[in-house]
């Protein structure tokens, strides 16, 4: 019975996960609004019916999307083995990330190869019209603050980074350039991110660049 009962868990956490992946897919290609919930339901192999057991309405579907792309995203870019290293790592693989060709996301595979589609301003978009999904993105902005503030106290601790300026505040001004980068990346700016990565840990650091 208990082995019956894990079995169906494992079957509706693997259709939950179906329906997210195929809506991230759906988004990426067409923005949040175009996908009809049809499409994603059958790019899922899925009914609407699946799709009702698991969000309510389309707003879950597009907070459930946003915070799985984005925690997977925090996943791999914020460096959190205790080094005082961390920081400077974690601007290094978001600048490494940024600079990927971005192809079509459409046929995207997996999370790391969408984590600039959508396009940023429907995303912002998204959040301005729906109250639960601006909750949801100020919470994962929150969250990712944090998590950047303790790879920043690392290198606080051993003198590697300035100490005239908090870990906290170090964190938002890096969050606020990963913002500014996905905006300018969404609408085609030239920026050298290279050159942006530098300042930023030139800025951040208590001495000049090192190799």
């Amino acid at each position: 019975m208990a082995e019956e009962s894990v079995t169906r868990e494992s079957t509706k956490q693997a259709t939950r996960l179906a329906l997210i992946h195929a809506a991230m897919a759906e988004f990426a290609a067409k923005g949040f609004d175009a996908p009809s919930l049809d499409a994603i339901c059958a790019r899922a192999g899925y009914t609407r019916g699946a799709f009702y057991v698991h969000f309510n309405n389309r707003d879950e579907l597009v907070v459930a999307v946003m915070e799985h792309a984005l925690h997977a995203f925090l996943d791999t870019v914020i460096a959190s083995g205790d080094s005082e290293d961390d920081l400077e790592t974690t601007v290094k693989r978001f600048i490494a990330i940024a600079l990927r060709p971005v192809g079509d996301p459409g046929e995207a595979k997996d999370v790391h190869q969408q984590i600039f589609g959508p396009p940023f301003h429907q995303l912002l978009e998204a959040s301005r019209r729906s109250p639960q999904v601006r909750g949801a993105f100020v919470e994962i902005l929150q969250e990712a603050i944090g998590r950047v503030a303790t790879a920043a106290r690392a290198g606080l601790e051993v003198g590697r980074l300035r100490s005239d300026v908090a870990p906290e505040e170090m964190a938002r001004i890096l969050i606020l350039l990963a913002l500014g980068v996905r905006t300018v990346t969404d609408v085609g700016l030239p920026i050298d991110l290279e050159g942006t990565r530098d300042a930023a840990l030139k800025l951040l650091r208590t001495e000049g660049l090192s190799d």
